[in-house]
């Protein structure tokens, strides 16, 4: 078969995979849309949680384990928010969602999982610090954190839906230093981050989370589209700080975005330093969402 008729079947089973993966939970797109509003209540957030009964027994799982280092029992959602806040568990029951939608029982595929989750935890904690250094409304901010964590689900949609020929596109990538984006492109006729767009808008995210999936591999103008801008520096940051045979090659910043960040080579260092502490702490919440 023809390199470009491969390339095409393989569209076309990519396309249907897409339309066949099933919706998150009501429950999900509700607490994330709540979260939004200005007037939104605790008790809000807690009655809805409460009304998928897998989701709430995960997430006190979590809350009472040793990463959160709670001095008594938590027996309600109600204090799991009232201690942990609104919005951290808001982004801990989005990722439970997300993890257990777009997962396999591959061992052949559970090291790359784990590592592109503690990536997308990097990546959060390092879309938010970039997004106060620049001093944008913390609404945003929180924004930013979820689609840090989010922007990558096309990664993990091909990895559990597509294992052995996207374990050759990574590997490709790897090989040759030629962004991932671009052998995506050519293997695919599409890329993760056009795919994360799609299964955000499946899911019913909020459009401004949609369209940062969307675009995160593009260089974006700092000035027209800040909180891009944050997440594209904020990605090839944490990128740098794996080994491209597991994410597949990353091209670097360029001086022009480097200069936007402000931030001198000791600042840059320290930035880095903080996401890597926030990366070290994920690897022991992810052993509990998954």
């Amino acid at each position: 078969m023809a390199l470009e008729d491969h390339s095409r079947l393989m569209q076309a089973y990519v396309e249907k995979a897409m339309v066949d993966l099933p919706s998150l939970p009501t429950v999900i797109i509700q607490v994330v849309k709540a979260t939004e509003r200005e007037t939104v209540s605790t008790h809000e957030i807690e009655e809805l949680i409460s009304t998928d009964a897998a989701i709430s027994t995960k997430l006190l799982k979590v809350v009472n384990s040793a990463y959160f280092g709670m001095p008594k029992q938590i027996y309600s959602i109600n204090q799991a928010i009232a201690i942990l806040g609104m919005h951290q568990v808001r982004n801990l029951v989005l990722s439970i969602g997300v993890l257990n939608a777009l997962t396999t029982p591959s061992a052949r595929t559970e090291e790359l999982q784990c590592a592109f989750w503690e990536r997308s935890f990097g990546t959060a904690s390092c879309t938010q610090l970039i997004g106060r250094i620049k001093k944008l409304p913390g609404k945003q901010q929180e924004l930013l954190f979820v689609a840090g964590l989010l922007h990558d689900i096309g990664v993990l949609f091909l990895m559990t839906q597509f294992t052995t020929p996207y374990l050759e596109v990574i590997r490709s990538s790897h090989a040759n230093k030629e962004p991932l984006v671009i052998v995506e492109q050519r293997a695919l006729h599409t890329d993760h981050a056009t795919l994360g767009g799609m299964l955000a808008d499946k899911w019913n995210f909020p459009d401004d989370l949609s369209e940062l999936i969307a675009r995160h591999e593009s260089p974006l103008s700092p000035d027209e589209y800040p909180s891009g801008a944050c997440l594209y520096i904020a990605d090839r940051l944490v990128c740098s700080m794996y080994d491209d045979a597991v994410c597949g090659y990353s091209q670097g910043l360029d001086q022009s975005q480097i200069a936007w960040l402000g931030l001198n080579d000791e600042e840059v260092v320290g930035l880095r330093e903080e996401v890597q502490i926030q990366i070290n702490h994920a690897k022991e919440l992810l052993r509990l969402i998954g």
